[in-house]
C-alpha cells in the first residue's frame, strides 16, 4: 500500500476521552502505524468536561505531536453551559481557526471527517473545492435529527440552514459514512444518498489488542468505599436527555430497601442538575453520582461493576448507537439495557442475547431483570459469553484495515450491525 497523506477534521482529539474523539483518535494513531502521514485538525483539549485545561487558555494556536500524528489546534470558545447559543458560537469559533489551518497543512491525498458538528463537515467540503481529493464524511451523530428528536429550534431557521449545509457537504464527499444500519437507512432515505456513495463504517474495539489492559478486580471498590459483596450497577459516559436516566433513578427507588445494591450515574452533562434534583426530591438513598472517570479509572470501572445500564429514550429518527457499547461487550460485562424497542440498540442486542434488555420505561421488566443480578442467575454468564463473542468481528484491525483500504486502494464491503452474527 503506498503511503498517503491523511488529512483528519474532529470536533475534538486526544487527550479528549469521551465518544467521538475516542475514535477519531485511534482511526489517526493507526493510518500512522500503517506508515502514512497523518494531520489532524481540531480545536483544544475540552470535552467530555466542556472545560478548557489550564495551559491552554488565551491560546489561539498550536501543534502538537501523539503517535506520531501531527495535531493542528486552534482556538476553541467553551461555553460554561452549553446553551444553543453557546453551542453555536462554539462551532464558529471551531470552523474559523480550522479554516485557517486548513490552510497551513499540506494538500492531502485522503481528507476524513468525523461529525458532528455538521459545520465541520462542511468546511472540508468547502476546502476539497480547491485540493480535488478523496473526501469521507463518517456520521457518528446526526445533528439535526437530534435537534428535531430533542425539541431544540425545531424549524428555526438556523436549523434549516444547517440541514441545507449538511445534504451539501454530503452530495461534496465521495463516501459518507455511519455507524449503525438504521443511520445508514437515514442516509439514503431522508438525505437522499446513492446507494453507492453510503459506506458502512461501525465503530470498533481493542480486543484484538494485547496491550489492552485489564486491571485487577477490586481497585475501583476500594478507591471509592464499597465493600466486596455490595451489587454495582453504573452508569458512565455523557449525561444527556437522550440516556433517559430518569429511568435509572425509578429503578434505585425500586430497590431503596434492598441491603448490598447500589447504583452509579457518572459523567457529566446537560441532563445532570435536572437529575440530582429529581433525586434529592425522591430521596432516592443509594445512588451516588460521580464526575467522569479517565480512560484508566473507566477500566477499573467496567472490571467491579456487576452490570453496566444503558438506557436511551424514544425519538423520532433511530440516530443514537452508544460508542461505549462494544467495548463494555469487549470486557465481557454485563449489560442491562433499557431502551425503545423500535430502536436499533434494542433490536441489536435482544436479537443476539447480548444483555438483559427491556423497552424503556417497562419498570416491570427492568425490576425483574435487576433481581437476576442480584440472584446471581446463570443467565448473567450467558449474556457476557454471547458479547464478548459477537464483539470479536468489531476488532480494531478487522475495521480499521477494511476502512484504510477503502479509502487509499479498492473498496471493501465492511460488515454492519444487522449482518453481523454470533
Amino acid at each position: 500500500m503506498e503511503n498517503k497523506r491523511i488529512l483528519i477534521y474532529s470536533q475534538a482529539f486526544a487527550p479528549d476521552h469521551s465518544g467521538i474523539p475516542i475514535y477519531a483518535s485511534d482511526f489517526a494513531f493507526y493510518c500512522a502505524e500503517k506508515g502514512h502521514d497523518v494531520d489532524v485538525i481540531t480545536g483544544f483539549p475540552f470535552y467530555p468536561q466542556w472545560k478548557k485545561r489550564p495551559e491552554d487558555k488565551g491560546k489561539l494556536f498550536a501543534t502538537d505531536v501523539i503517535n506520531n500524528v501531527t495535531i493542528h489546534r486552534g482556538y476553541l470558545y467553551v461555553p460554561s453551559n452549553p446553551s444553543t447559543f453557546g453551542r453555536i458560537l462554539h462551532e464558529l469559533s471551531l470552523a474559523f481557526f480550522a479554516l485557517i489551518n486548513s490552510c497551513r497543512v499540506k494538500r492531502p491525498d485522503v481528507i476524513v471527517v468525523f461529525t458532528t458538528p455538521v459545520i465541520i463537515g462542511v468546511l472540508a467540503a468547502f476546502m476539497n473545492l480547491f485540493w480535488r481529493r478523496k473526501l469521507v464524511i463518517n456520521v457518528q451523530d446526526f445533528q439535526v435529527e437530534a435537534a428535531h428528536s430533542l425539541g431544540m429550534m425545531s424549524d428555526s431557521p438556523v436549523l434549516k440552514a444547517t440541514e441545507a449545509l449538511e445534504v451539501w457537504s454530503y452530495n461534496q464527499a465521495d463516501y459518507v459514512s455511519s455507524i449503525s444500519d438504521s443511520m445508514l437507512d437515514l442516509l439514503r432515505h431522508r438525505k437522499q444518498l446513492p446507494a453507492e456513495k453510503v459506506l458502512s463504517w461501525p465503530n470498533w474495539n481493542h480486543s484484538d489488542d494485547s496491550t489492552t489492559e485489564r486491571p485487577p478486580a477490586g481497585l475501583f471498590r476500594k478507591k471509592y468505599g464499597f465493600s466486596p459483596d455490595t451489587k454495582l450497577i453504573g452508569y458512565a459516559g455523557n449525561i444527556g436527555k437522550k440516556q433517559g436516566l430518569d429511568v435509572m433513578l425509578d429503578a434505585a427507588l425500586a430497590f431503596a430497601g434492598t441491603p448490598n445494591l447500589h447504583f452509579l450515574i457518572i459523567g457529566e452533562g446537560a441532563d445532570l442538575e435536572r437529575l440530582k434534583e429529581y433525586a434529592a426530591a425522591k430521596s432516592i438513598p443509594n445512588v451516588t453520582f460521580m464526575p467522569f472517570l479517565n480512560p484508566a479509572e473507566y477500566l477499573t470501572f467496567l472490571a467491579d461493576v456487576d452490570a453496566v445500564f444503558i438506557a436511551q429514550v424514544k425519538v423520532a429518527f433511530d440516530i443514537y448507537f452508544p460508542s461505549k457499547l462494544l467495548g463494555i461487550m469487549a470486557m465481557e460485562q454485563l449489560l442491562i439495557i433499557n431502551a425503545d424497542a423500535d430502536s436499533e440498540l434494542y433490536k441489536t442486542t435482544k436479537k443476539h442475547d447480548l444483555a438483559l434488555v427491556s423497552d424503556y420505561g417497562d419498570m416491570d421488566t427492568l425490576r425483574r431483570q435487576i433481581g437476576l443480578v442480584l440472584a446471581d442467575d446463570p443467565i448473567v454468564d450467558r449474556h457476557k459469553t454471547a458479547a464478548g463473542q459477537f464483539v470479536r468481528q468489531f476488532r480494531r484491525d478487522v475495521v480499521l484495515s477494511r476502512i484504510l483500504s477503502t479509502l487509499t486502494e479498492t473498496p471493501v464491503a465492511l460488515p454492519s450491525l444487522k449482518e453481523a452474527t454470533l
